[in-house]
């Protein structure tokens, strides 16, 4: 007699196998869905942002780096769960990389208008209380027609103009003041001061003429959310209000706004009418992300919180950030042409 049939049992090693799998990808599941969840509400609904003290506007801060938790989401999924479900992962996934890589798409720049010869161009940077490499400054200025410098120390306005930069530059607004208080615009051109805002630190609008194009060029320093978000909220308030009568002018406005673009308060002073030069046109393939704070030995770049910004009646150009030693931020070169 032949021996009755016997079913065959899976190998419990790859029961187990498995079950360690999905509780892998459960635990990855829950791990980025609870990171992400917060930036997603704070993105949606910016309102929240000064909530918390200063806790859920710094946290804000991370919303760039949205992707990160968001692949873990899928590649969770995809772990968690079996057959044509795992196809929801894997959807997940492919729709975030598309979208988290959108700043280095390449774009066909061979084929984009260039900045022509008559294009403004302007080089603003925080010095760090004047501490920023002068030698760097004179060497990215010859380039420039407009200077803008926030945290102007009357050491540093003395010391670029014994080194020859007055002579370029003979025409300047705004103040010099020790800490983070002065704020100055230097021109090729002659300026005309047209506002003053009133802000914790100097901001300023003035007009002049470059190539036959009359521009309204203002810069600003607004204060950091580790202020307080109540003072954070009130200087982009006011900058708003200092730049709301000039958007049907060409306007350009550069400065530190210790913000990033996905900030309640770079919402709010775009919403007067400003465009980000960031949307503008590529100066080279896939230039779309670039942080210029802080700039320290120790750590990456990690935000942008320095921005060029401009009127509807203005063409851009993504600016370039260039690392200069001395200052925590990166210097930004911008250039613009009336549309």
């Amino acid at each position: 007699m032949t021996a009755p049939h016997r079913e065959k049992k899976r190998p419990r090693s790859r029961s187990r196998a498995r079950r360690r799998v999905r509780a892998l990808g459960l635990l990855l599941t829950v791990i980025s869905g609870l990171a992400a969840l917060p930036l997603v509400v704070l993105d949606l609904f910016p309102t929240l942002q000064p909530y918390g003290r200063q806790l859920l506007a710094f946290l804000a801060s991370a919303i760039p780096y949205l992707p990160i938790p968001l692949v873990g989401v899928a590649l969770g999924l995809m772990l968690l769960l079996g057959g044509r479900l795992r196809l929801i992962g894997v959807g997940l996934l492919v729709v975030v990389i598309v979208l988290g890589s959108q700043p280095w798409w390449s774009f066909p720049t061979a084929s984009t208008p260039r900045p022509p010869s008559t294009a403004l161009r302007v080089l603003s940077l925080n010095t760090e209380f004047g501490q920023a490499n002068q030698d760097q400054i004179l060497q990215l200025a010859k380039s420039a027609d407009i200077l803008a410098f926030q945290e102007n120390t009357p050491e540093f306005m003395a010391s670029l103009g014994a080194k020859g930069l007055s002579a370029d530059f003979p025409y300047r607004a705004g103040s010099a003041e020790l800490d983070s208080y002065g704020t100055m615009l230097w021109s090729r051109t002659p300026v005309t001061v047209v506002a003053l805002g009133n802000t914790l630190y100097m901001s300023l609008v003035v007009r002049t003429s470059v190539r036959g194009t009359e521009w309204t060029v203002s810069t600003v320093h607004a204060v950091s959310p580790k202020d307080g978000t109540g003072i954070w909220q009130t200087d982009a308030a006011a900058i708003a209000d200092l730049l709301r009568p000039y958007v049907g002018e060409h306007l350009v406005v550069v400065g530190d706004f210790n913000a990033i673009d996905e900030h309640l308060t770079m919402r709010r002073i775009r919403a007067v009418g400003l465009q980000d030069s960031m949307a503008g046109w590529p100066l080279t393939a896939g230039d779309g992300f670039q942080n210029s704070w802080p700039n320290d030995p120790r750590v990456p770049f990690l935000i942008r919180i320095d921005h060029a910004l401009h009127s509807a009646s203005v063409d851009a150009w993504r600016p370039r950030y260039v690392t200069v030693s001395g200052s925590d931020h990166r210097a930004l070169i911008a250039s613009f042409a009336p549309r």
